[in-house]
């Protein structure tokens, strides 16, 4: 049996996959309402306006990203039986942040992050977001070191407000590419988090 998707969702749906094709200039209500197979009012009803509806759906589009390498996290460090596939299992998914693949993720995220500057329940909503993004961090890392995995000096939730902003700042690389090669960058990002984990204490 199907799952039942509400009017909201059937809304908020079109409403991303319309400002993913288009940008938010190709936010109509008509054409939204047409899509998720309601009347107009609907999305007054719903968001109150076509910026409340533009201001939903770019929080989900950050959530998204967010979501897609957080998600899985609990139960990849939980299948976790020994030190070597702690770190095997942070290389994968280090590696995996910064492919090129999750390049137009990161162009989201930026163009929302930009958005949020004038839009209050935007910004609240991205905090939102990166706050339980960052408590998954947090736990892979929290569970390393119970394990005695990963070094007990670092703070697990300042490595997740570290680590998130690293990320993010690849976008200003992708700006630019001529700056160094992709694989340049990306060795500095690992060698520099795995050392942050696993290597000997920084001189304090």
């Amino acid at each position: 049996m199907l799952p039942d998707v509400t009017t909201y969702d059937r809304l908020l749906d079109a409403t991303v996959a319309a400002i993913d094709a288009g940008g938010v200039k190709a936010v109509r209500v008509r054409d939204i309402a047409a899509e998720a197979g309601v009347r107009e009012p609907s999305v007054y009803h719903y968001f109150g306006s076509r910026d409340g509806l533009i201001e939903v759906a770019l929080a989900a589009r950050y959530k998204r990203g967010l979501m897609q390498i957080i998600a899985p996290l609990r139960k990849l460090t939980l299948a976790c039986e020994s030190a070597e596939e702690y770190q095997g299992m942070i290389h994968r998914i280090l590696a995996s942040i910064v492919s090129p693949g999750r390049e137009e993720v990161r162009s989201v995220r930026a163009d929302v992050l930009g958005s949020a500057q004038s839009r209050p329940g935007l910004k609240q909503a991205i905090v939102d977001a990166t706050r339980e993004s960052s408590e998954g961090i947090a736990y892979v890392i929290s569970h390393g070191q119970s394990k005695g995995w990963v070094r007990d000096d670092i703070n697990p939730s300042a490595f997740a407000a570290w680590y998130t902003g690293m990320v993010n700042g690849r976008i200003i690389y992708e700006l630019d590419p001529s700056q160094c090669s992709a694989e340049a960058w990306n060795h500095i990002a690992l060698d520099a988090t795995l050392h942050l984990l696993f290597g000997e204490p920084v001189d304090k």
